[in-house]
């Protein structure tokens, strides 16, 4: 059964915000964007919400969806919702979020290993006004 995931790539100041996977979990040790599984009745757009406000302490809000991305790993299949987001108007630009989530250019992004889903949605970060 394919799970659906809602994933936050935040924007601020030419910038990504970026995450180091817990060296407990699958795919451990790679980068990641903030986000996770979707509860049940919960859309891919919210799930990035709640998923970035609980993994890095920072509200966001969901300003285009990036792409959908269908990935069988050998530990199951997923459905990745990207979803473009920005901070909340009352945060600071390169708001300070929970470790391990750090703010890096897209160019630095680029050389960090991601997962194989990813890989799409990285080349549009290089992309300019992507």
């Amino acid at each position: 059964m394919t799970k659906p995931i809602g994933i936050a790539v935040v924007w601020s100041q030419d910038h990504v915000l970026v995450g180091l996977r817990a060296h407990n979990t699958v795919l451990a040790g790679m980068s990641e964007f903030p986000g996770g599984k979707c509860e049940l009745d919960e859309t891919p757009r919210s799930c990035a919400v709640r998923e970035c406000q609980e993994e890095t302490g920072l509200v966001v809000i969901p300003v285009k969806q990036l792409a959908t991305v269908l990935w069988k790993y050998p530990h199951g299949d997923v459905e990745l919702h990207f979803w473009k987001c920005q901070l909340a108007p009352d945060l600071p630009p390169l708001a300070t979020p929970a470790s391990p989530f750090r703010w890096v250019t897209p160019k630095e992004a680029s050389e960090l290993a991601f997962p194989p889903a990813n890989q799409s949605v990285l080349q549009t970060l290089l992309t300019p006004h992507s």
